[in-house]
């Protein structure tokens, strides 16, 4: 099947020739004939299987075929960069029609949307939060709302925009044809789809599941670890663009700021950055410029980015639907990609219902033992240069002198194998080495006789200075015996005297006997 088939208008065809779509996408097929006869269409595909080109095309046919003035169509989206992508495939399938469209979006000129509000464009393109801030400055008026397409309704009802999806609604014209399209169908969203459409026709194409070109794999890791591992996978895979998601903006510009330190080229974007900042981010990835893109899931849903190879979920999603919408990145358009999840202790308990969904292709790893991998280890190699300090046996040979045999006085050559295998070459006529060496072994004896006399001249000088160490001795010890016997002499005298001194006499009598003078 070709879109020639759906007998669109020719500049309509200009524009799908001009962008390389010849056969639809099953979404496509199924729900295009449905909204050009006009019914409401509920519609539930799995991401990156072209659900914006489902509602486009035929809005974009039926504009054509009944023109008329003011805005025409309303599409709302969850994210600034979803409702850019399809304002941007809207300018590229209409080139050739002259319809126009706007996006009225956060973080862009109040003012100039405001203009474009006024000068009644063709279709519009919006967040919810934002056109209520217009609605709210500006008496908008959606008379003319022929079509409203509500694009990844799940994801603005997990937004919490559902309130003001509401309040949009109920401004728009009853008699108008809606087209709902969301990657999964909760309780919410089936109500209301049963509050504000009219018999939709139901279109299903494989919800919440992974699509089969994606190979799934999960890491478990210390959370420690995760940058480590990161880095080794964008080592060891095969990739030539990758998304790695986060769970929080602050996350984001963490992990951006780590892999810029490690020298990794790297863009980021996330809901707190300015409309301009994210733009120029989005670009540089589609383009090339950057290989890698940290995000939070705002780049999760709905946005066609080609060739994305990589998905590394850093943080694990909260839900399986977010799991499915992340991974849904990649393997696009009949193409491989390769989706890889690091996992954690506190992530333990929002892996395991990913597992029990996607348990038959998910490949569950060791990302600690893979880092202590001698693979992993770039320090490793320097390691072994250091501990091989022996030399080679290559390095033993250059180490080793040449020896350059003279043959000038050889009549010949005598050859002889030893008993370990070696060969032995002998020069004949060549005069005895040996008896020319024995000179000089005279000449070495000679130099040590000559050395003799020193020797002794040494050793007559220390007995000396030993004999005059021992007179030296002997003279101390002589003058020690000589104090020791005058200490002596004068001991005994002073004992003698003590003898005869008069002893005190004890009572009054040694008192009066004391004051009289002895004889």
């Amino acid at each position: 099947m070709t879109f020639k088939e759906f007998n669109l208008e020719e500049s309509l065809q200009s524009g799908l020739q001009d962008i390389g779509f010849e056969e639809p996408t099953p979404i496509q097929a199924k729900s295009i004939p449905i909204a050009l006869e006009g019914k409401d269409i509920l519609g539930a595909a799995q991401t990156g299987t072209g659900k914006t080109g489902a509602f486009v095309i035929p809005i974009l046919q039926k504009i054509l075929t009944n023109p008329s003035e003011g805005t025409k169509a309303l599409i709302l989206s969850p994210t600034r960069e979803l409702a850019q992508q399809i304002d941007e495939q809207i300018f590229a399938l209409g080139y050739h029609t002259g319809l126009h469209s706007s996006t009225i979006i956060g973080g862009e000129d109040f003012a100039k949307q405001a203009e474009a509000i006024r000068a009644g464009v063709d279709i519009i393109v919006a967040t919810p939060g934002r056109l209520i801030d217009q609605m709210k400055v500006l008496d908008i008026d959606f008379s003319g709302i022929q079509f409203l397409i509500l694009d990844e309704a799940d994801r603005m009802l997990d937004m919490g925009f559902l309130p003001d999806v509401n309040h949009i609604i109920d401004k728009l014209p009853k008699d108008r044809q809606t087209l709902m399209f969301s990657a999964t169908m909760p309780r919410e969203i089936q109500k209301l789809s049963k509050e504000i459409m009219n018999k939709p026709e139901f279109v299903k194409i494989e919800v919440s599941k992974a699509a089969n070109s994606v190979e799934q794999r999960a890491y478990t890791i210390d959370g420690r670890e995760k940058l480590k591992l990161t880095q080794r996978l964008l080592d060891d895979v095969e990739w030539s663009s990758c998304i790695i998601f986060t769970a929080t903006k602050r996350g984001t510009d963490q992990l951006e700021r780590l892999l810029v330190k490690k020298g990794i080229k790297v863009g980021s974007i996330h809901g707190d950055r300015d409309q301009e900042d994210r733009t120029r981010a989005l670009n540089a990835f589609k383009n090339g410029e950057v290989p890698i893109i940290i995000a939070t899931d705002v780049l999760a849903r709905g946005i066609d980015i080609a060739d994305v190879s990589l998905i590394i979920n850093y943080d694990v999603p909260q839900a399986v639907e977010d799991y499915i919408h992340r991974i849904g990145r990649t393997g696009r358009y009949d193409k491989t990609g390769i989706a890889i999840t690091l996992v954690n202790k506190k992530d333990t308990k929002l892996f395991k219902a990913i597992e029990a969904k996607v348990r038959k292709d998910l490949t569950v790893i060791d990302g600690d033992a893979l880092i202590q991998s001698p693979s992993g280890h770039k320090e490793k190699p320097q390691k072994k240069e250091q501990k091989a300090k022996k030399p080679s046996p290559q390095n033993k040979r250059q180490q080793s002198k040449k020896i350059t045999p003279d043959w000038s006085d050889a009549k010949g050559i005598k050859a002889t194998r030893k008993d370990d295998g070696k060969l032995s070459f002998e020069l004949l006529g060549k005069p005895d080495q040996k008896k020319q060496e024995k000179p000089k072994k005279k000449e070495v004896k000679v130099q040590k006789q000559e050395k003799k006399p020193q020797n002794k001249k040494k050793e007559a000088s220390k007995r000396d200075r030993n004999v005059n160490k021992k007179k030296n001795n002997k003279q101390k010890q002589k003058q020690k015996a000589n104090i020791s016997e005058v200490e002596l002499k004068t001991i005994n005298k002073a004992s003698e005297r003590n003898k005869k001194s008069r002893k005190p006499a004890k009572g009054i009598w040694g008192l009066i006997k004391s004051m009289f003078p002895k004889f």
